[in-house]
């Protein structure tokens, strides 16, 4: 039941985190000005045509929050359960490789 309030709350926080500015990145005009932008880690994703990871990391945290859910309710099934901590385990993993690709994710205007 801990596991299920917890999950439920990483993978809130995971969104959150995804929406925040950042990073920074600077690129020089054909005028010879610097321009800097301020970048979420979904903005360098789109940027660098990856967003196929957070579109995964959305399937991950849904199947994760609905399994939690089901075990908060009451469901006792032990497939629910593995299903929810697989999916958890899962989401922690690709949100940590979505911040490493979005971190060294240098983009070219």
């Amino acid at each position: 039941m801990v596991l299920s309030i917890i999950s439920i709350i990483v993978n809130v926080v995971f969104f959150v985190v995804l929406k925040l500015n950042l990073y920074t990145d600077r690129a020089v005009l054909g005028d010879g000005t610097t321009r800097e932008w301020q970048r979420s880690p979904l903005d360098r994703l789109y940027v660098a045509d990856k967003q196929s990871l957070f579109y995964f990391q959305v399937f991950l945290a849904a199947v994760s929050i609905i399994t939690s859910i089901l075990v908060l309710v009451g469901v006792k099934n032990s497939i629910v359960k593995i299903v929810q901590i697989v999916s958890t385990i899962a989401s922690v993993i690709l949100f940590v490789i979505i911040m490493i690709v979005a971190g060294n994710t240098h983009p070219k205007y």
